[in-house]
């Protein structure tokens, strides 16, 4: 694998809805490739990317998997991610390292929420897509109406470059809309072997009609293909794999597959298609950061020759040792040669690199532009750092994650125990940047926050089977912030005799609300220069911000919130910038208070599928948790309802639907942003908060 150039190098990773296929997908790579001898099946917790202990028990990907496999003369590297909205974090830190992505849609329901959601980050990397329609063999199957809720829901341009012959039991094959042929697969071989024909005739005029299509699109990017398809020439299969190519890699379409993974039906050609059609390590742009004091723009080309350079995008925490994931970008490396961490300023020696395969590894000795590897050892690096050249430092952009929103009270069991509680859940904080873990202010309790029910829980298992700590925790609950209802302003004075100086300060801070109740606090001054000196001035700023984060009227941060430096004054003598901090936070919880506190409770986008004839029960139940219903349509023999609720409404929902289902109901929920809490809720709401 080491001789491989790095224009054969394929970085992927599979994203999809939760039971969308990605894993059976990844299985059946794996199997075909000749990596792994057997096929492992989620649903019999032997898949071989769903290697940790509560995947299989829960026969759904919780975190990253990668894995390396050779296809014909390409070696791909490829990332398993979750699709739980829970584990959201997950897909994006692999998405921010990963040069191309296949998105697999579940062909009976089309674009879910999920799909949605990760389609989106792929947009924000500008991740260059292919997507598969799978589960053909299904009940309800339609390869049509998957490509139109692409195009409807993702505001995208699919391309069709193979069409279904059949559905459900009648799925026999697939045409190959490029080269104009038939394939097969065959059974016996669990898929491996597979017929390439002629088209049926019973489906040349739709194959014909279809790859009309197809072209017609292509032209719309490709100027040579345009001109054939204008003149009413023939085209050859070379110009349209370069057509799709250029579409592909210019984010202007995305290719569409159709198979049947769990029947091993049209596996093969998506390997094709991802080395074909999805770019090489050496065709993305070069990445850029800053030196690490920020003042000037730095660029690597990813090339062997230029300064190495790497993102550390995911820690595995294990109670023996830590593993570090990296994606090299630029440079060539040694096995034991020491590199930078310029967030830290710390110089750490990488000893072993181990080329993964779910969880095992094999050992590589020199790192090159497009690796992704494990590292061992680190002692001071954490998620989104940057590792470089000594002599030519660059910063990255860190990986940002979503806030988490859901928390629950936890503490160890006996005391004894409470020392190692702390480290274990800094193991675990370095591993997942959306988990937090903090002290509340006013009860004493140690909170555990993340970005849903599952993902505590999955946290909280894996204490107790991979650390043996057992803890006691209570019920989820929602993180509440604060923001204004209208201007205001707060003043407040400071006064106090420190051995023997008198200090003194007053403040005055005006308020006001931003557009989005969510967004950071933004501080400025408007006092003329010569009141404060700077360093005086931005201490002040400073505290303005702590402020925030401190704590409103109630007690929660404030968000969504402009505060303005309006007037200050102090006593020259002692220490003056604690009076003046001290004073800044008094008038800002003031400022709040007259400014009218509103309290925030976060909400998310919910979507819930169901059978008609449960309908009205399942409404009944949403209206009860304040669901706010946006639409109501219809998919096949369902009705989907769509909207947004509180979060902290949804606890327990699951088991409700089912109730009210027959079991044959299911939703998807997901974070989406913070909203007033209802007066008539306020009041009793912070009486069983604080009781």
């Amino acid at each position: 694998m080491s001789s491989i150039t790095p224009g054969k190098v394929r970085n992927i990773g599979i994203v999809a809805h939760i039971d969308g296929g990605k894993t059976t997908t990844t299985e059946r790579f794996l199997y075909y490739a000749g990596k792994s001898h057997k096929l492992g099946e989620v649903h019999d917790g032997e898949a071989v990317m769903d290697f940790r202990a509560d995947e299989r028990e829960r026969g759904i990907t919780i975190s990253d998997a990668a894995t390396t496999m050779m296809w014909d003369d390409y070696r791909i590297n490829l990332i398993d991610t979750p699709g739980h909205v829970d584990f959201t974090a997950e897909v994006e830190r692999a998405l921010r390292v990963l040069d191309g992505a296949l998105v697999i849609f579940d062909s009976v329901e089309g674009v879910e929420p999920q799909s949605e959601t990760v389609w989106h980050q792929a947009d924000r990397y500008q991740v260059p897509r292919l997507a598969m329609a799978n589960k053909m063999d299904r009940v309800g199957a339609d390869f049509e109406m998957t490509v139109g809720s692409i195009r409807e829901r993702l505001q995208a341009v699919p391309i069709p470059i193979q069409i279904p012959d059949g559905s459900a039991e009648d799925f026999k094959g697939i045409v190959d809309l490029v080269e104009m042929r038939y394939l097969t697969f065959d059974a016996g071989s669990l898929g491996r072997d597979y017929q390439v024909g002629p088209v049926p005739e019973t489906m040349a005029e739709q194959a014909g009609s279809a790859r009309e299509e197809m072209i017609e699109a292509l032209a719309d990017f490709h100027d040579p293909l345009a001109e054939l398809f204008l003149d009413g020439k023939e085209i050859p299969k070379e110009l349209l794999h370069e057509a799709i190519r250029t579409a592909t890699l210019g984010h202007h379409a995305v290719p569409v597959l159709c198979a049947a993974a769990l029947r091993n039906i049209g596996i093969q050609p998506v390997l094709d298609a991802i080395c074909r059609y999805l770019p090489a390590p050496t065709e993305i742009a070069p990445v850029e950061g800053t030196t690490p004091d920020g003042s000037e723009v730095v660029v690597r080309k990813p090339l062997g020759k230029e300064p190495f350079c790497a993102l550390l995008f995911k820690v595995t925490a294990n109670e023996a040792a830590d593993m570090f994931f990296l994606r090299v970008y630029s440079g060539k490396l040694e096995s034991g040669t020491k590199v930078l961490n310029p967030r830290s300023g710390k110089v750490e020696r990488l000893k072993r690199f181990l080329r993964m395969h779910a969880d095992r590894g094999e050992k590589v000795d020199q790192l090159e532009p497009g690796d992704i590897v494990t590292v061992t050892g680190l002692k001071f690096a954490v998620t989104g750092d940057t590792l470089c050249d000594q002599d030519h430092p660059i910063l990255l952009e860190p990986i940002r994650f979503p806030d988490s929103v859901v928390s629950i009270a936890i503490e160890p069991r006996t005391n004894a125990e409470r020392e190692r509680f702390g480290e274990i859940i800094e193991k675990f904080q370095r591993e997942d940047p959306s988990l937090q873990c903090k002290v509340d202010g006013e009860t004493g309790q140690t909170l555990l926050s993340g970005m849903g029910e599952l993902h505590l829980e999955v946290v909280l298992a894996r204490m107790e089977r991979e650390f043996r700590l057992k803890v006691s925790h209570g019920k989820p609950r929602v993180t509440y912030r604060e923001t204004v209802a209208r201007a205001g302003s707060g003043e407040a004075v400071y006064e106090r005799k420190v051995a023997g100086e008198e200090l003194r300060a007053r403040v005055r801070l005006d308020v006001k609300p931003l557009a989005d109740p969510g967004a950071p606090v933004e501080v400025d001054s408007r006092l003329p220069e010569f009141v404060l000196s700077p360093q005086l001035l931005k201490g002040v700023l400073e505290s303005m911000r702590n402020a925030g984060e401190g704590g409103g009227v109630y007690g929660y941060a404030v968000t969504g919130v402009q505060v303005t430096l309006a007037e200050a004054e102090y006593a020259d003598a002692g220490q003056p910038e604690i009076a003046l901090n001290s004073a800044t936070s008094h008038a800002f919880r003031e400022a709040v208070r007259q400014a009218g506190s509103v309290v925030l409770e976060p909400y998310g986008k919910l979507e819930v599928r169901v059978p008609e004839d449960y309908l009205g029960g399942v409404m009944k139940s949403l209206n009860q948790r304040r669901v706010m219903v946006a639409d109501t349509g219809y998919l096949k023999n369902a009705v989907v309802i769509k909207g947004v609720a509180p979060i902290a409404e949804m606890f327990g929902y699951l088991t409700e639907l089912r109730s009210a289902s027959q079991g044959r109901g299911s939703f998807s929920f997901e974070p989406l942003d913070y909203r007033p809490v209802p007066d008539a809720l306020t009041a009793s709401q912070h009486q069983a908060l604080y009781s």
